[in-house]
């Protein structure tokens, strides 16, 4: 199996950068057009030789197959996808209303010229297709409107009922592989909306939540009456300036991204985190008192110190206010950034909640 994917895939010279460049469905069909027409052609002419004996139709078959094989040549070694687009175009047009001049647009021969506009539409864009499908249904008019002066009378012949068939193979093929290209171009713009959606909401280094993401998902949540239960803490790394200065900017990123790792394997997934700047982390967490959210930032602070990297252990100090349903967040920002100030104050590595006019209840490790 996997030498017959090879040997298929040789037939397929990739000349587009990536398969979500603009031009690489227009190869693939480019490829999938000559290399089928050279079978095409040449089962064409055998049926038209062994069951019709048409031998004029068979040399224009045995010509198309010629052709078709010649262009598949020049356009691997020119790798040139419009010149090679509008060359197959007019070829297979012109072998086309060849065809249907030749049976006078008998025998249901008519049906073919279907295959057109949507085979040039998307080879030559809709100025191409236009004009090319334009010409194409001129001369079918035209053979509709000699029919109807002749009066001849309608014969349905086993010409016809090939014509109906293989054009409607045709076409099936056509429109599974354009249907093919246009599901896989749906599923590269979802995951593109949600790789871009996901990089507006997130910070680009850590991983964590940016500022606009946490404010709409915790001004939602503040809004509901189950407020009053959650808790609101910054945190920030300490001394993080030493670290730049002695280990350099890519050690500093690296304890932002332990940090963040850190943070988000000991909090629940309900719980809201983001980076707010440089190495200062805001954190919401839900359905907590004070004092357990005191107990649960202390756990990760004495992780952090216990972890002895090649920088050393990582202390940071935590400023903690409870949430009040109608603060708006930006106070709620204002009263843990006034306790982290105070814990920054009092010695660092501490968890301080603020409790408003009253004392700070204090923690240090």
């Amino acid at each position: 199996m996997k030498e017959l994917n090879r040997w298929l895939s040789w037939w397929y010279k990739d000349i587009t950068d990536t398969k979500y460049s603009e031009d690489y469905w227009r190869v693939r069909l480019i490829y999938h057009s000559l290399l089928s027409s050279c079978c095409v052609f040449l089962l064409l002419m055998l049926i038209n030789v062994f069951v019709f004996s048409e031998i004029a139709i068979a040399l224009i078959d045995g010509a198309g197959a010629i052709v078709s094989l010649g262009v598949y040549v020049f356009f691997r070694r020119t790798e040139s996808i419009k010149l090679t687009a509008w060359f197959l175009s007019i070829t297979v047009t012109f072998a086309m209303l060849l065809f249907l001049f030749y049976v006078d647009g008998l025998a249901y021969s008519l049906v073919w010229a279907t295959i057109i506009p949507p085979f040039t539409y998307f080879l030559l864009g809709r100025a191409g297709g236009t004009v090319l499908s334009v010409i194409t249904f001129i001369a079918c008019i035209y053979l509709v409107r000699m029919q109807y002066e002749s009066a001849l009378p309608l014969i349905i012949t086993k010409g016809a009922l090939f014509n109906v068939i293989e054009a409607a193979f045709v076409q099936v093929l056509l429109f599974r592989f354009y249907e093919g290209t246009r599901h896989k171009a749906f599923l590269q713009l979802k995951a593109e909306h949600k790789e871009s959606k996901r990089r507006s909401e997130t910070d680009y280094l850590t991983g964590a939540f940016n500022r606009g993401k946490f404010f709409s998902l915790v001004t939602e949540l503040l809004a509901k009456n189950s407020a009053n239960e959650h808790c609101l803490v910054i945190l920030d790394i300490d001394d993080f300036k030493c670290v730049n200065d002695k280990f350099g900017h890519d050690v500093g990123d690296s304890v932002l991204k332990m940090f963040t790792q850190t943070l988000k394997t000991q909090i629940r997934d309900k719980d809201i985190l983001a980076r707010w700047g440089g190495e200062e982390f805001v954190l919401l967490l839900t359905n907590v008192s004070s004092y357990d959210a005191q107990r649960r930032i202390e756990a990760i602070l004495e992780l952090l110190t216990l972890n002895n990297g090649s920088y050393g252990p990582i202390s940071f100090s935590a400023g903690i206010t409870p949430c009040q349903r109608g603060v708006p967040l930006g106070h709620l920002i204002k009263y843990a950034d006034t306790a982290l100030y105070r814990a920054k104050n009092s010695g660092k590595g501490r968890v301080i909640i603020y409790s408003g006019d009253r004392e700070f209840a204090t923690q240090a490790i």
